[in-house]
């Protein structure tokens, strides 16, 4: 049965991508733009150093209150109702605005429509959960990066909270995007998350 909802949201994303992208395209581009050129005015660095900040700061930063939204929609619906779907649809707005201008259109299929990567440690801090990073270093090796980012984890029922570094090495490849990250131990997020979230 779980195997069989896992295999459903995913197919249900994937449809909900390309009703987003025909939907509102318009919309997208202009937010993706800027929020892309956001990055670019207020960080330092490469095209792809850039690029990966992006990427890194939409995977441990939330769930903001649109996201919890769209979550809360989708935990009290049911996967074959059209409720379900308009809150999905929300859901993957959130990562093509934010998470998709850093990437290569095939990691982005393999990170977030294919698999739960993207948005892994955002589902582990809902509901009472909230991340954010607080410093990301960056360094160019000869056919990569190697990164680190510090991320904190606050539980909001108690205010109790918790900082990691998770480090981890990326590649960029057209236009400067990223097409492969790899945290080395965000493991040791994770568990800070189930943690701090079962003493709460």
């Amino acid at each position: 049965m779980k195997y069989f909802v896992f295999v459903s949201f995913f197919s249900l994303l994937f449809l909900a991508i390309g009703c987003s992208n025909s939907s509102s395209s318009e919309e997208t581009k202009t937010t993706s733009g800027s929020s892309t050129e956001e990055t670019q005015e207020t960080n330092d660095g490469s095209k792809s150093e850039q690029n990966i900040r992006g990427a890194i700061e939409a995977t441990f930063n939330g769930p903001d209150e649109k996201l919890k939204e769209a979550l809360n929609g989708m935990k009290n619906t049911d996967i074959e109702n059209e409720e379900y779907k308009k809150h999905l649809n929300h859901y993957a707005e959130h990562f093509e605005q934010h998470y998709k201008p850093y990437v290569t259109e095939k990691f982005y299929e393999a990170s977030f429509i294919n698999s739960p990567d993207a948005d892994y440690f955002i589902k582990a801090a809902y509901p009472d959960g909230q991340l954010k990073t607080e410093g990301i270093t960056i360094d160019e090796k000869d056919d990569y990066y190697t990164f680190s980012v510090k991320v904190s984890y606050t539980e909001t029922t108690s205010d109790e909270s918790k900082t990691i570094e998770v480090r981890g090495n990326a590649q960029t490849i057209e236009e400067e995007k990223v097409n492969s990250i790899h945290y080395i131990n965000s493991d040791e997020l994770y568990q800070v998350i189930k943690e701090i979230g079962s003493t709460s």
